[in-house]
């Protein structure tokens, strides 16, 4: 088991590994920035929740609780955007759950299933505060104003609202199932970290993971057909051994504004998973 500090400093890595690889197509990265949001702001976002993820990893908190308060310890920073997250809910469990004795994916599962009411009643309420964009739905949406109450009324947890939007997001998804998709990607991650280095391993499990399966955010934003269609884009991308049709990607989403934000939250928790398991550079 790691200390509350190690496990702080590997969620840390694992988001500013993710931030600053490149050309990661259609996301903020050290080589360029958004017109509304750049990459030092992205940089602050990550940096400013470090407590929250060790305090996650001292086993104190509710899981509701610290995602709000991670959305607050940007948000102290002036930071009005959406940064991270879809990184703080998928990394917070598992910060929690490394804090633990046993496997990591077997306590995440408890992490996961223990969630409360008031876990999805303070998860509403940082999705509000950090001006999240999802995709309409017609039961218990997080756009509504009487959210809690209704949730109050049905008895949901936040575990069980993650199983309402499992089939249209990829965050809810890796919540609904114990994050399969994650831990596959971690070990691919560390596969080719070895094989191409750093930078490039996080760039091709990148697109990987966006050719696999349309990009949720991109999906909300746009509608399903964009979606496939940057999901075609990368299994091109991933032909090319210079990373060049990567790079022509990133400039035509961008020129878009097109931002596959929901694929490079499932990296940043792949990261996270990869160094709790002791991938080293």
């Amino acid at each position: 088991m790691m200390s509350p500090d190690r496990v702080a400093q590997c969620a840390e890595l694992a988001m500013l590994f993710e931030l600053s690889s490149s050309p990661k197509p259609g996301n903020v990265d050290r080589c360029h920035d958004f017109l509304d949001i750049g990459f030092n702001h992205f940089l602050v976002s990550a940096v400013s929740v470090y407590p929250v993820f060790r305090r996650a990893a001292s086993g104190q908190g509710s899981i509701g609780t610290l995602i709000l308060e991670g959305v607050r310890a940007w948000k102290s920073w002036n930071i009005n955007s959406n940064t991270h997250f879809g990184s703080l809910v998928l990394m917070i469990p598992l910060a929690t759950a490394a804090s633990r004795q046993g496997d990591l994916r077997g306590e995440l599962a408890k992490v996961l299933a223990g969630t409360t009411i008031q876990d999805a009643i303070d998860f509403y309420e940082s999705f509000r505060l950090a001006g999240v964009r999802v995709a309409d739905v017609a039961e218990l949406s997080l756009k509504d104003p009487d959210f809690a109450k209704q949730l109050r009324q049905e008895g949901k947890t936040l575990q069980g609202l993650m199983f309402l939007s499992q089939e249209h997001d990829l965050v809810a998804s890796e919540w609904s199932t114990n994050y399969e998709r994650s831990f596959l990607l971690a070990g691919r991650l560390a596969e080719l970290t070895r094989k191409c280095g750093l930078n490039e391993g996080i760039v091709r499990t990148y697109l990987e993971a966006l050719a696999e399966t349309p990009d949720s955010l991109v999906q909300a934003k746009f509608g399903i057909e964009m979606a496939r269609k940057i999901s075609f884009l990368a299994g091109e991308a991933l032909r090319d051994t210079t990373l060049d049709k990567a790079r022509q990607m990133d400039e035509e989403l961008l020129a878009k504004d097109v931002n596959p934000g929901s694929t490079a939250d499932l990296i940043a928790a792949s990261l996270f998973i990869s160094l709790l398991r002791g991938l080293r550079l």
